[in-house]
């Protein structure tokens, strides 16, 4: 599902655990990615949310954010960011990420 940066922004400053991949429609990448990323958000409990870069107001938090490169993905608990990783992850990967979220 995709997310705009002022929703975005709210979920981190509220606590709630989230994971976001950071994407651009020039990028191809990034439209190998998003398959992966969005079927795996449908089935577990962390909510999981693609950015593009591209939407207006996005790129300013995209780059408040650390945003060099995309895809990215980044996961944030507790208000803070636990986790970033640029380019493409496997679903084995994100699946080790989500868990690390719920278990600590």
């Amino acid at each position: 599902m995709e997310i705009s940066s002022i929703d975005l922004k709210s979920k981190i400053e509220s606590g709630e655990s989230v994971m976001v991949a950071f994407t651009s429609s020039w990028c191809g990448p990034c439209k190998m990615y998003k398959p992966t990323f969005n079927k795996l958000s449908e089935s577990v409990e962390i909510p999981m949310y693609t950015m593009s870069v591209d939407e207006y107001g996005n790129q300013e938090y995209a780059v408040e954010l650390g945003i060099r490169a995309v895809p990215t993905t980044k996961a944030f608990n507790n208000g803070l960011e636990v986790f970033s990783k640029p380019g493409m992850m496997s679903e084995n990967e994100l699946k080790g990420v989500i868990n690390n979220l719920i278990n600590g």
